[in-house]
């Protein structure tokens, strides 16, 4: 009965790829909202994802000039690394 209440954790690379999706204009329907009520429980990633929102909201991300856009992929490449690195 309680494994109705906890959702399943999304993995970095997940949580990065939604990132991805959304910044090229490329997310699907409910991508901008699910990565917006994302809560890593992870440390790193809650960080990183944190690190996210100072471009603005998601929905936003695909109006930033070039450079802003590459710092935003400058993130989600450290998502990808914590998929990585773990062991």
């Amino acid at each position: 009965m309680l494994s109705i209440f906890k959702s399943k954790q999304r993995s970095a690379q997940d949580v990065a790829d939604q990132a991805e999706r959304i910044l090229g204009g490329q997310c699907r329907k409910w991508d901008v909202d699910s990565y917006e009520n994302t809560n890593p429980k992870d440390p790193k990633l809650k960080d990183l994802h944190a690190g996210t929102w100072k471009f603005g909201l998601p929905e936003t991300w695909v109006r930033l000039d070039d450079a802003e856009k590459n710092k935003l992929r400058a993130i989600i490449e450290e998502m990808r690394k914590l998929e990585s690195n773990k062991p």
